[in-house]
């Protein structure tokens, strides 16, 4: 059996056992591609996912940087000991899913810092253990939704709130290098709730250079009523990846929600469906 064989076997049974789980949907492989191809994760940039799952955009950020160097074999051994040991890192929530994804990242050759448990840790990125994870170059994230039970706010944010998709954000602004870039998968609340929500989206547009909403189909993941989005930024600005004020001047919103089909378990999303992307 086939590394990816094996991996699309784990996470059907993970997707079957553990979906409700902490609030979880599992990012379909598609959207996955789509969004590492335009992150363009290079050699020597740390990948790092907050709400890790089965390792999803971890694996495939590897893929697309294997992809680029001849299966790494360009690149000098400290550089390949980097991308197998340090360059992919995950924070999991649910133990039975993170053995999962770290037999996946295994299975394809990333073993991770082995200090700690290997490329994907067991722990909470709203408590302490977010605040211990080393800062990345690049966040491709897709947060757990709702309010279900398993994950405690028990770290200090800048806007404290009880909503857990706008403190997964806080926790991406600030474990960005200055000129990172993230991808992060949210539902349409994270755009439109006030308060605390009106605080968070102001200084991500402050902090970072918000230049993507892109507008998800219905049903991508197979969950009734779930509308979602990918915003696209980068921490600071080309120019200047150290400014932390105005970075944001506009934000292309691309809209693949109106007059698509609908997706769900019986019509599932397809690479084609993000061709113009």
């Amino acid at each position: 059996m086939t590394s990816a064989i094996c991996t699309k076997v784990c996470c059907r049974r993970t997707r079957t056992k553990t979906k409700s789980g902490a609030g979880q949907y599992f990012t379909p492989r598609p959207l996955i591609k789509t969004i590492i191809h335009l992150l363009k994760p290079q050699p020597r940039e740390v990948v790092q996912d907050p709400a890790a799952g089965t390792a999803g955009f971890l694996i495939e950020a590897d893929r697309y940087v294997k992809s680029q160097t001849n299966d790494l074999d360009d690149l000098d051994g400290d550089t390949q000991d980097f991308q197998i040991h340090r360059a992919f890192i995950g924070l999991e929530l649910v133990p039975g899913t993170r053995r999962l994804a770290l037999m996946n990242c295994l299975l394809h050759d990333i073993e991770g810092n082995l200090d700690h448990g290997g490329a994907i840790r067991l722990g909470n990125t709203l408590g302490s253990d977010g605040e211990n994870l080393p800062k990345a170059h690049i966040v491709a994230t897709n947060p757990p939704f709702g309010s279900a039970a398993g994950t405690n706010i028990t770290r200090t944010f800048v806007h404290p709130t009880s909503n857990k998709q706008l403190c997964f954000m806080q926790h991406i602004i600030e474990t960005l290098h200055p000129g990172g870039r993230a991808a992060v998968v949210v539902p349409d609340n994270v755009l439109f709730e006030g308060g605390k929500g009106t605080d968070i989206r102001r200084d991500l547009m402050d902090k970072c250079h918000l230049h993507t909403i892109l507008r998800l189909p219905t049903g991508i993941f197979y969950a009734q009523g779930v509308k979602t989005n990918v915003l696209f930024f980068t921490k600071g600005t080309v120019a200047n990846p150290h400014q932390d004020k105005n970075c944001t001047d506009e934000v292309w919103v691309y809209d693949l929600r109106t007059n698509m089909p609908s997706f769900g378990k019986r019509t599932p999303v397809y690479r084609r469906a993000f061709a113009a992307v």
